[in-house]
C-alpha cells in the first residue's frame, strides 16, 4: 500500500496466485471509494511512488505505472543478474535507486536487488551474505543503510557498502512491512496480524486484530500508518502518537 501525491491510497491485489492477468492496483479516494487503477498484472506485491510514477514488483518483473494507470515493464526478467523466485517488496532512496527483495522459498535463497533509473539491476545481498535468508520488507534510511525485515521475524540494518547485516530486533514472525518515523520503527507481522513499534531496541505491539497485516506504509505527512490486511481484504488508517 502507498499514498500517492494526490492523497489517494493505492493498494496491490494479487488475485489468484500464479493466475495470469488477474492482478491489479486499486485506488482508494479520500471518501473511501475503491476503483481499479492498473489492471492486467500477474501477482503485484510491493509498490512505491517516485516522481509521480508507481513502481511495482509483479512476479518476476518490475512494472512502471503512469498516473493514468497505463503501465509498462521497467525491469524485465532478463535484466536480473539472478533469476527472480518471489519478488516482494520495493522501495526507493532519494537518488532514485530502487531496492527490491526476493524472499526466495521463505526460508532461504533470498536476494536483495538494486535497480537504477536506467533499469539496470545488480545484486546487493544474496545467499552468500551472512544472516540473509528470506528478506521481505526493505526501507532505505540514508548513508548507505537499509532496514531489512526477514520473513523469519528478524530486523536488520543492512550496510550496502560493507555488505553486512546487523540484527537490531527480532520476534516478528512473518515479517512483512517496515516504516520509520522520528527514529521509531514500525513492523508488521503477517502471521500474527500485529503491528509492532521498535524504539531504542525495545518492541511492543501497537495495533493488532488483523488477519494478516501486510506491507504497511506511512502517510505522506507521516502522521498515520496505513495497514493493508491481506486476508481480510481491508485497508485501515491509524493515527500515530
Amino acid at each position: 500500500v502507498a499514498e500517492g501525491p494526490n492523497g489517494n491510497i493505492y493498494v496491490s491485489e494479487m488475485g489468484e496466485k500464479d493466475k495470469d492477468g488477474d492482478g491489479k492496483i486499486s485506488k482508494i479516494d479520500k471518501k473511501g471509494n475503491v476503483t481499479s487503477f492498473a489492471t492486467g498484472l500477474y501477482d503485484p506485491k510491493g509498490i512505491v511512488f517516485y516522481n509521480k510514477k508507481l513502481y511495482v514488483t509483479d512476479r518476476d518483473v518490475i512494472i512502471e505505472v503512469n498516473i493514468d494507470g497505463s503501465w509498462s515493464v521497467f525491469g524485465s526478467t532478463m535484466s536480473f543478474p539472478k533469476t527472480p523466485v518471489f519478488l516482494n517488496d520495493i522501495d526507493v532512496d532519494t537518488n532514485g535507486n530502487f531496492y527490491i527483495t526476493d524472499t526466495g522459498n521463505f526460508e532461504t535463497g533470498g536476494i536483495v536487488f538494486k535497480m537504477n533509473l536506467a533499469g539496470e539491476i545488480s545484486v546487493m545481498f544474496d545467499e552468500t551474505t551472512e544472516n540473509n535468508n528470506a528478506p521481505n520488507g526493505v526501507l532505505p534510511i540514508g548513508n548507505n543503510k537499509l532496514l531489512l525485515l526477514d520473513w523469519g521475524g528478524k530486523l536488520f540494518e543492512a550496510d550496502t557498502k560493507t555488505k553486512k547485516l546487523k540484527k537490531i530486533g527480532e520476534g516478528f514472525p512473518g515479517g512483512d512491512g517496515v516504516a520509520i518515523r522520528n527514529g521509531i520503527i514500525y513492523i508488521s507481522s503477517w502471521k500474527e496480524g500485529k503491528v509492532y513499534e521498535l524504539k531504542e531496541g525495545k518492541s511492543k505491539v501497537i495495533f493488532e486484530g488483523f488477519e494478516a497485516a501486510a506491507d504497511i506504509a506511512l502517510s505522506r505527512d507521516k502522521s498515520h500508518l496505513i495497514i493493508p490486511d491481506m486476508k481480510a481484504g481491508t485497508v485501515s488508517i491509524h493515527p500515530l502518537k
